[in-house]
């Protein structure tokens, strides 16, 4: 879960996949000047979504249906963050 984590939001910038200026983006991670990250939508809502559907599926396989995520918060920081729930 770690791993996954730290690739899509570690050091690295999102962008939404119908952003205006992609292939800038993609020309300056060709470069390695940024670690781009292509989403549907990069809203603290969409992300916490985004976020919700994959750890839920990591835990329900990890524990043969017995447990699931019920909610997932995502901070920028202390005035922007999106909750998702189930």
């Amino acid at each position: 879960m770690k791993s996954w984590l730290s690739h899509w939001f570690d050091h690295t910038m999102l962008i939404n996949e119908d952003d205006p200026e992609i292939e800038l983006f993609r020309g300056l991670h060709d470069k390695q000047i940024i670690n781009l990250r292509v989403m549907p939508n990069v809203s603290m809502e969409r992300t916490a979504e985004f976020i919700f559907e994959y750890v839920d599926q990591w835990i329900r396989k990890q524990t043969n249906d017995r447990a699931f995520l019920v909610e997932v918060e995502c901070r920028e920081n202390e005035k922007n963050a999106g909750i998702y729930r189930s």
